[in-house]
Order: C-alpha cells, then structure tokens, then sequence
C-alpha cells in the first residue's frame, strides 16, 4: 500500500532534484500566489496529479470526478501492490473528496461541484503550468 504524506521526511527535501523548495522559488509569477500556498499544493503527489491533469485538459470543461480519480489511480498503479484497482479507486475518491479537491478549491485552483461530481479549473491554476511543466498527455 502507498502512503501518501503532505511532507517528505526531514532533510530529503533538499536532495531531491527540483525539490519543492527550489520549486516553490519559481511561483512568484505575478506575486498573487503565496509561497506558503504553493508549497502546501506541491508538497502531495495527489494534489500534484490533480494540477496536472487539470492543466492538460485542452479546454476549460469540467472533467467528472470519477474520471480524475480514474487518471490518479492509474498514476499511482504499484505492480507489487496488492489491493484491487476497484479499492484502490475507492481510496482515492475519498481522499480526493474530503480532502484535497476541497483544499484545492479553497486557493481557487479549481472548482469543484460536489452535487454534479464536476471538477473544473480555477482562476489561479495556470500559475501552477510554469512550476509543472509540460503536462499534455
């Protein structure tokens, strides 16, 4: 089973090649996103994942979360593990739910329909594309 934490383990973050930190230092783009901010975003390969996949949308439509969820899992697919794709989707739709498409949509990085199941890009998402890369599939 994979853990997904919010930190690293102290002093590994400064041996990572394009660490968090040195990313956080590119995000000051018009200074409307705090580094704080950024830092919290980019500190969880979910929370990543779902940046990722919301900047290569081709248009601004909002994507079903069932499809989000659909994409992470197959991110996060682990040879070795155990559990079925069916529980491990499971897992990552309640975390997605409760947790981070709700912090998401508290920094305005996307929108987030809870009654449709509607996940949609926010006004402050396109800053993310620069610290991310190219992240067309």
């Amino acid at each position: 089973m994979t853990i997904h934490t919010d930190r690293l383990p102290p002093g590994l973050e400064d041996d990572v090649p394009g660490s968090i930190e040195s990313l956080s230092e590119t995000v000051s783009i018009d200074g409307s996103i705090p580094r704080v901010v950024v830092r919290r975003v980019l500190d969880n390969d979910r929370r990543r994942a779902i940046v990722r996949c919301l900047l290569g949308l081709e248009d601004a439509e909002p994507i079903p979360v069932r499809q989000l969820v659909a994409r992470i899992a197959d991110v996060e697919h682990d040879a070795t593990a155990v559990t079925s794709l069916h529980d491990r989707r499971q897992r990552i739709h309640v975390s997605l739910c409760q947790t981070h498409l709700p912090l998401l949509e508290n920094y305005r990085l996307l929108s987030y329909d809870r009654d449709d199941g509607l996940v949609a890009p926010g006004a402050r998402l396109s800053a993310f594309e620069s610290v991310l890369g190219d992240t067309r599939e």
